[in-house]
């Protein structure tokens, strides 16, 4: 494996941030009581243990930057996410220099989905 930097975003509950994930495709690579490591192709993300977290009060993010957004969004947004009303996804937004909708996670994380114009 090459070199690489990972988010760390926390998670109250690691199953419930498992199943979240997995929702959007994601599959667990490793998981212990403090840490989990989830993959969806060459897309990763690390999670702490952090039970006493407010996610209304998350100010956690990372950015996931692809020149698959727009599918991305498109099937995720074809997914039921009634399973997790805390979750929600945005609208794509057209920016000068960027195209990017967003999904805050179960944690209160907010995960930026960028592709350059």
């Amino acid at each position: 494996m090459q070199d690489y930097i990972s988010a760390n975003l926390p998670a109250i509950h690691f199953d419930q941030t498992r199943q979240f994930y997995e929702f959007l495709g994601f599959q667990c690579a490793y998981q212990s009581e403090q840490w989990m490591i989830i993959k969806k192709d060459s897309l990763i993300l690390e999670f702490f243990h952090h039970p006493q977290l407010d996610p209304k009060a998350s100010w956690f993010s990372a950015c996931l930057r692809t020149q698959r957004m727009h599918d991305l969004f498109h099937d995720w947004q074809t997914l039921d996410w009634t399973k997790f009303p805390e979750a929600k996804l945005t609208e794509i937004e057209s920016l000068d220099e960027i195209d990017m909708f967003c999904v805050i996670d179960p944690n209160g994380s907010l995960i930026r989905c960028i592709q350059l114009n």
